[in-house]
């Protein structure tokens, strides 16, 4: 499996994505120091600099990479999100922990992003999780506007969503077009 390489850069309409490098931190801090982007997010704080700076070292370390997602014709940094959790025997992998900037939400740009994404992941496995904290509305509606299903609740207040690879080509043609 291929997720994580400096190689894997992937594009949507309007947007490029590309695995997150340690000079990635400023750009990217200065989209997350918005605290409304994490009033829905069991991880509220995460705003403040010392949380969001230990979110991004464990985002660097993680084994199946973290994307920095750009505005291809700004080349503004707008977010980030990543895979995690590789399941070889459930031949799954979750995707999360993204967040983007305001100005970007209700545009379709989420599920520009997310299908590239999906459409990435399921050359390799055969569903994808999406863990969201109970309370968070905007990622639970945007998440269903891609066909995930609510699966089952996890630890913490999350609930898990899943989406499996037929699912989601058997609703392809009704999303966002690339």
């Amino acid at each position: 499996m291929l997720f994580k390489s400096p190689s894997v850069e992937l594009k949507a309409k309007y947007f490029s994505l590309v695995e997150t490098e340690e000079d990635h931190f400023a750009a990217l801090y200065d989209v997350a120091r918005d605290p409304n982007i994490w009033t829905q997010h069991p991880a509220s704080d995460r705003w403040k600099r010392p949380v969001f700076y230990e979110f991004f070292q464990l985002a660097l370390q993680n084994e199946l990479g973290c994307f920095t997602i750009a505005d291809s014709r700004t080349s503004k940094v707008i977010g980030s999100t990543r895979f995690y959790a590789h399941d070889p025997l459930d031949v799954s992998v979750r995707l999360g922990y993204t967040f983007l900037a305001r100005q970007y939400w209700g545009t379709g740009a989420n599920q520009l992003i997310k299908r590239v994404l999906l459409d990435y992941s399921f050359k390799y496995v055969e569903s994808v999780y999406f863990d969201i904290g109970e309370s968070n509305l905007r990622s639970i509606k945007a998440t269903e506007k891609l066909g995930a299903v609510f699966w089952q609740k996890a630890e913490e207040g999350k609930s898990v969503y899943l989406l499996s690879r037929a699912a989601f080509l058997s609703r392809r043609p009704s999303l966002v077009s690339v």
